[in-house]
């Protein structure tokens, strides 16, 4: 197992972040899919290639995601930028718009959500456009993304139970406007 560099490490290893990761994901995922309001829009947990969280303490840690996902639902310049046809569900767009997220270096709990809301985003795009074979891989870019660049990040954050002390911070309230931004960008760069 892989331990963390400086004082941060708490012992948790990096298979255990991943694991926590995509079930978390996941859950995330079939939650926002069902708040989508779509009878024609749904996806079941085995269609990720995960199972529903039993663990409290999972559940606890999805409600924390969802509560940021709820603010960046009601984000109306992000939601523009998201429903923009130019934006597809391609490993091209994922790679750019996750480099964005973290493209100075800084990591915070809004930035994970936020790349977690876009690959949700880009799997409820996939299933309104009958396209669901690529759901799995949105999931996998998404944790492989986690896997090279977050997890050590996590890991000296104490795990993903360090979400919960990022409430009651100004700077999850600004991740929605971050991430119109950088959705932003990555369209400039495209059209360009």
């Amino acid at each position: 197992m892989a331990t963390s560099s400086g004082g941060g490490d708490t012992g948790i290893g990096t298979d255990q972040i991943l694991d926590t990761g995509a079930a978390l994901l996941n859950d995330f995922i079939v939650d926002r899919v069902r708040r989508h309001g779509s009878e024609d829009v749904t996806v079941t947990y085995a269609e990720l290639g995960g199972t529903e969280l039993c663990d409290p303490a999972h559940k606890q840690l999805a409600q924390c995601l969802q509560r940021i996902g709820d603010e960046l639902d009601s984000n109306v310049e992000l939601q523009r930028m998201i429903n923009n046809s130019a934006l597809q569900p391609t490993k091209e767009v994922f790679v750019q718009v996750a480099c964005q997220i973290f493209s100075d270096g800084k990591f915070n709990w809004g930035r994970v959500v936020a790349l977690f809301y876009f690959a949700c985003r880009l799997v409820i795009k996939a299933l309104v456009t009958k396209v669901p074979d690529i759901i799995r891989t949105i999931i996998s870019w998404t944790m492989d993304y986690i896997r090279e660049h977050v997890v050590n990040w996590i890991r000296e954050q104490g795990g993903w139970e360090g979400i919960k002390s990022y409430f009651g911070t100004p700077t999850w309230q600004a991740v929605g406007v971050f991430l119109a931004g950088v959705l932003t960008t990555v369209l400039v760069l495209r059209k360009i």
